[in-house]
């Protein structure tokens, strides 16, 4: 802060001076949506395809994309080299503003880290909430699947069925079982597959349940009866959990994230602090309160977590 401000006085004077004299600012020719899509085609034809098919940059990439507001600048962003293209361009630019705020490698640092942060972030989320979804849609899904199979539809008609009217994402999984059964597919693996892409309570038993009565023409309309009779009890028990330690999640959670926000905003702001984080002894008090304060949080989170 003490270089910071002399030169925006510094420039705030220049620009005053240039506007007494009547010197007009020249315009660029190329508008500044038309340089970042150009750089945003430049620096996705550019990266390796290893880095483009890596699943967890693929998802970080995805979240920020839709995070970040990149239609403001006029990018439209479609496949998967663009997103990250445009996660690298932002964490460039995020380094470089954190840099002149700084005044430090440290904010360089922090820069570079931080779209990546808040993209895996935001992937972490998105996944619990697409889990919680699915969870919610089972026992509705099981019930209208039990009555499908007892009106005399086969799996795959039954699977059609149960997409046809329920929503994300068991609308499109249950409609993918459907599609590759009548593909080909055995029962067996489109049922094994749906349990890879899919980790919701009850289903495990479910799709047991459906291979054997495959093989054996038992009926299932009891034991899918029972199913989503189970999952509903379960999904009202972990509401009540929930509303039961709201206030002790957000209190860890606040209390976790204090000192390391806290730490972020010195390293960007102070320059003593900075300067005592050079020597030995302030970074090894950072680092060792920062891991204190990771393994409290790891102790919390064990403590409040409840097996259903």
């Amino acid at each position: 802060m003490e270089i910071t401000v002399p030169l925006v006085v510094g420039g705030l004077a220049g620009l005053s001076v240039a506007t007494a004299c009547e010197v007009e600012p020249r315009v660029p020719q190329v508008p500044p949506a038309e340089l970042a899509r150009q750089a945003l085609e430049t620096v996705a034809e550019k990266l390796p395809r290893e880095l483009v098919e890596n699943d967890l940059l693929k998802k970080i990439a995805r979240s920020w994309a839709s995070l970040a507001p990149a239609h403001r600048l006029g990018l439209v962003i479609e496949d998967a080299s663009g997103r990250l293209a445009f996660l690298l361009l932002s964490s460039g630019v995020c380094c470089v503003l954190l840099t002149m705020v700084s005044l430090s490698p440290l904010g360089f640092v922090l820069g570079l880290v931080a779209p990546f942060a808040v993209g895996a972030a935001r992937d972490g989320f998105e996944s619990r909430r697409e889990q919680h979804d699915a969870e919610e849609a089972m026992p509705e899904a099981f019930t209208a699947l039990s009555m499908s199979l007892a009106s005399g539809h086969s799996l795959a008609q039954g699977m059609r069925f149960v997409g046809a009217h329920a929503q994300e994402p068991v609308h499109t999984e249950f409609l993918r079982v459907a599609a590759a059964i009548d593909c080909g597919i055995s029962a067996t693996d489109a049922l094994d597959d749906l349990l890879v892409r899919i980790d919701a309570p009850g289903l495990s038993l479910v799709t047991l349940a459906l291979k054997v009565s495959q093989r054996t023409g038992a009926p299932l309309a009891d034991l899918l009866s029972e199913a989503s009779s189970m999952v509903g009890e379960r999904i009202e028990l972990k509401r009540r959990l929930d509303v039961k330690t709201s206030q002790a999640r957000m209190s860890a959670h606040m209390v976790a994230a204090m000192p390391a926000g806290m730490c972020a905003v010195l390293v960007l702001l102070s320059a003593d602090f900075r300067r005592g984080l050079a020597t030995p002894a302030g970074a090894g008090a950072v680092v060792l309160g920062l891991a204190l304060n990771a393994v409290a949080l790891v102790v919390i989170r064990r403590i409040m977590r409840v097996e259903l």
